[in-house]
C-alpha cells in the first residue's frame, strides 16, 4: 500500500477482511458502518520515524492501524517525525482512511519537551475517557527511547520522559512501547513517579521490525469502546499472540502488562532486598555470580538486563544463599511484588523464564565502564540503592565473570 504523506487527506480503503478468533464482529464493518459507543478512547503514537526505521512505520504499522474498523468511540492519532522528509505531520485514521491534519516544521523527537507537547496536542484535540500512548522507535529499558537520528541520535531519558508526563498533567491508562527491552524495573518505576500512568504495556526483549499488530490489538476496543484499561491492555497482549505465536522465527517475542502503582507501592520491598543483597556483598560475591550466569538476559545484551524473577529464583536456589534467611525473604517478597504487578505476560517457549520485568545488572562489559554514572541516576537505582549495588559488586569482581572461587 502507498501512503501519501504530506497530502490534506488521504483515504485507503483497505481490500482485505480482519478475522480476529474469539471476537464477533456482529455486523458487517464495510464502508460507513460504525460501531455504537458508551465509552471514548484515544490510542495516540509518537512516531519517532526519523531514524532507520523507518520502512517499518509505512508498512506494516500504517496498514495494521488502517485495518482498525472505525468507532465511534475510538480516536486514533499519530505524530510522525520522517527520516527521509524534513517536518513532522499529525494524521488521524479511522476505518481505512488517513488524513493528514497538520504539519510542523521539523523537531527533535528524541527530546523530553516534544514528548510533552505531544501529549499536551493529544490532550487539547483529542480528549476522551482512555488514552493509550505509544512511543514508536528504538527502546532499550533504562536508557531510554526514541532516538531520533536528524537531531544527532539524541532520545528521550527517562527523567525525561516524567518530566514530559507530569508537565503535559495529562492521565496515561496504557503507556505501550512499540520499542525494544522496554519492560524494566527502571522503566516502570520511573513511570509510577508521575502518578498519571496506569498500566505499561512492553516487551523485556526485542520487539521485531513488524512491531506492534495495532489491528489484532485494538479491533476489540473499536467494537466495544465501553472496555476498560485492563481488558484493552489484556486485548492487546492476545493480538501479540495472535501475531507471533505462529511464527517460528520469533522465539524472542515476549510482552507483558504491568502495573506500574504496584511497582511503586513495592519501593519498600524493593529496597529491602537491595539492602540484603548490599549486606552479603563480601559473602556471597561467588553466589551472586553464579545466579546472574545463570538468569534470562534479555537479548539486548550489551546494557546487561536480567529477568528479575529467573535472578529471584537462581538466588534462592542455591543452598548456601537459602541459609540467610533474611536474604531469602527479602528475595521472595521481590519476586512476589514483580510478579503480583504483571497482569499478563505472555513467553515463547524460549522466553519462559522471563517473568515479565527485568532489572540492569552491568558488569564485565566495556558498556558498564562507560554507563554506570549515568545509571546510578535513574530515579531506582538512586531511590532503592540499586546503582550502589552495582559498583561495589564490580569492584569486589573486577567486572569479570570467570568463575572461580
Amino acid at each position: 500500500m502507498e501512503v501519501r504523506r504530506g497530502s490534506l487527506a488521504a483515504c485507503t480503503i483497505l481490500a482485505f477482511v480482519l478475522l480476529v478468533p474469539g471476537v464477533s464482529l456482529g455486523k458487517n464493518l464495510g464502508d460507513g458502518i460504525t460501531t455504537e459507543s458508551n465509552g471514548t478512547w484515544t490510542i495516540a503514537l509518537y512516531v519517532d520515524a526519523d531514524c532507520n526505521l523507518e520502512m517499518y512505520w509505512e508498512d506494516p504499522s500504517l496498514p495494521y492501524l488502517l485495518n482498525i474498523p472505525a468507532s465511534d468511540g475510538l480516536n486514533i492519532v499519530a505524530v510522525v517525525d520522517w527520516l527521509s522528509e524534513d517536518g513532522v505531520e499529525r494524521v488521524e485514521i479511522s476505518g481505512g482512511c488517513y488524513e493528514t491534519v497538520e504539519t510542523y516544521p521539523e523537531m527533535n523527537f528524541g527530546d523530553g519537551d516534544t514528548f510533552q507537547w505531544f501529549l499536551t496536542e493529544v490532550n487539547t484535540y483529542y480528549p476522551a475517557d482512555h488514552l493509550v500512548v505509544i512511543p514508536w522507535d528504538h527502546g532499550s529499558a533504562w536508557r531510554g527511547f526514541c532516538w531520533d537520528d536528524s537531531s544527532d541520535g539524541d532520545c528521550i531519558t527517562l527523567q525525561e520522559m516524567e518530566d514530559a508526563i507530569v508537565g503535559a498533567g495529562v492521565y496515561i491508562d496504557i503507556l505501550a512501547f512499540d520499542a525494544c527491552s522496554c519492560s524494566s524495573i527502571e522503566m516502570a518505576y520511573q513511570a509510577a513517579q508521575t502518578g498519571l500512568v496506569e498500566l505499561l504495556v512492553a516487551s523485556e526483549e526485542l520487539v521485531a521490525g513488524d512491531g506492534f499488530p495495532y489491528d489484532l490489538m485494538f479491533t476489540p476496543v473499536a467494537l466495544d469502546p465501553s472496555r476498560t484499561p485492563d481488558q484493552v491492555a489484556a486485548d492487546m497482549v492476545d493480538g501479540w499472540i495472535q501475531a507471533y505465536e505462529p511464527l517460528s522465527w520469533a522465539w524472542y517475542c515476549t510482552l507483558g502488562v504491568v502495573d506500574v502503582m504496584e511497582i511503586a507501592d513495592g519501593l519498600g520491598v524493593l529496597t529491602d532486598w537491595v539492602a540484603q543483597m548490599t549486606d552479603g556483598l563480601l559473602d556471597y560475591t561467588y553466589n551472586y555470580r553464579i545466579a546472574l550466569r545463570d538468569s534470562y538476559y534479555v537479548s539486548c545484551g550489551s546494557h546487561y538486563q536480567v529477568d528479575m524473577v529467573d535472578l529471584g529464583r537462581h538466588l534462592m536456589d542455591d543452598p548456601e544463599l537459602a541459609e540467610d534467611i533474611e536474604l531469602m525473604e527479602t528475595t521472595q517478597a521481590m519476586m512476589d511484588l514483580i510478579e503480583g504487578a504483571v497482569k499478563y505476560v505472555y513467553n515463547t517457549d524460549t522466553t519462559a523464564a522471563c517473568g515479565g520485568v527485568s532489572i540492569y545488572w552491568g558488569s564485565h562489559n566495556d558498556a558498564w565502564r562507560i554507563h554506570y554514572e549515568e545509571y546510578c541516576t535513574v530515579s531506582f537505582a538512586d531511590d532503592t540503592g540499586w546503582g550502589e549495588f552495582l559498583v561495589l559488586y564490580n569492584l569486589l569482581t573486577c567486572g569479570w565473570m570467570r568463575i572461580s572461587k
